[in-house]
């Protein structure tokens, strides 16, 4: 899932290029997942003429602020990303598209176009993305108000911040996926953090010592800012990063996931989601308090089992770019 490095990334790309131009043309798919308010024909009509102005974030939603006084509100979900005719994607997503090749690219649910030269496209081929209009002051929107808060925009002070971790029982790592409690925060920046500071995804955040938490505080400041100036290349992460190391769960005792100093890393699931730690470094302290384990992802963070196979019927966009335009599967 895209976390706050991918989404900060998509917002700059969208910002150097779209700001002041105004959206030509629009394609919306009519699906009312993706899409669960405006969508299709109604979408695209709102949105043509629209001049961007100006961008902005909050944890893993961003949007675009446009002349009509309306924002344009854009979440990736499990397996969202923005495209850019003539810009490659992060680069350390899993799934890739060639940039110059057919155009848009495949799983598109929303085109905008920007004179001759510019063409803005919103992927998903899970549908857990969503797409939708506000109108008036962002920051006020639904969206948003429900978010805690954002670790580079944000960040609490200490003592706020070991107020609001001391009065939950939960795991430590369920505590921090909560987006309404610190927005952006996703599986691996969660693991990394958590790394770093030396606590183990399972501990109780109650039971947290000061120190402990003066740390986690720093630590979710210094990997999300990391990752934001390398711009979501993994291949400028710091070397002794956890995150290098975690993606691939072994399948047997004998063949354990092991850093480069031989530590291994073992799995865990916390909070419904699977977590990677080193148990060398982090020691599940004895405590007598019951973890409560109600803190579980906001709706949009969940992860669903896998849709059912689809039957889809290929729809030809003949509308012409000086890209060649590819055969696209809508649902």
């Amino acid at each position: 899932m895209p976390e706050l490095p991918e989404v900060e990334r998509a917002r700059q790309m969208l910002h150097v290029r779209c700001i002041n131009k105004e959206i030509t043309w629009v394609r919306a798919v009519d699906d009312s997942i993706v899409f669960p308010e405006k969508r299709g024909h109604a979408l695209a009509l709102k949105l043509k003429g629209q001049r961007v102005i100006d961008t902005g974030r909050r944890g893993k939603h961003f949007w675009l602020m446009l002349s009509g006084g309306i924002n344009l509100f854009l979440h990736f979900g499990m397996a969202g990303d923005i495209h850019v005719s003539d810009e490659a994607r992060t680069r350390y997503r899993k799934v890739d598209v060639e940039v110059g090749g057919a155009w848009p690219p495949l799983y598109t649910k929303l085109e905008m176009e920007f004179g001759k030269d510019l063409a803005v496209a919103f992927t998903d081929p899970r549908r857990l993305g969503r797409i939708r209009i506000f109108e008036g002051d962002a920051l006020e929107s639904p969206m948003v108000k429900k978010l805690g808060f954002d670790p580079i925009l944000n960040p609490p002070c200490f003592e706020d911040f070991k107020e609001m971790v001391l009065k939950r029982r939960s795991p430590i790592k369920a505590l921090l996926l909560k987006q309404s409690f610190s927005a952006g925060i996703g599986n691996w920046i969660a693991d990394e953090v958590l790394y770093q500071s030396k606590i183990h995804p399972s501990q109780p955040a109650c039971t947290l010592s000061d120190m402990q938490i003066r740390l986690l505080l720093e630590q979710i400041r210094t990997v999300c800012v990391t990752a934001v100036e390398a711009n979501a290349d993994s291949e400028l992460f710091p070397p002794d990063w956890l995150f290098h190391h975690r993606w691939t769960k072994a399948r047997s005792k004998s063949s354990q996931q092991t850093l480069p100093n031989g530590q291994s890393i073992d799995f865990v699931t916390v909070g419904g989601r699977t977590s990677a730690f080193v148990p060398d470094v982090q020691v599940l302290a004895p405590s007598d308090v019951a973890p409560s384990d109600t803190e579980v992802e906001d709706e949009e963070e969940r992860v669903p089992p896998p849709p059912p196979p689809t039957v889809r019927k290929p729809t030809i966009i003949k509308r012409k770019f000086g890209l060649k335009r590819q055969t696209i599967c809508e649902d």
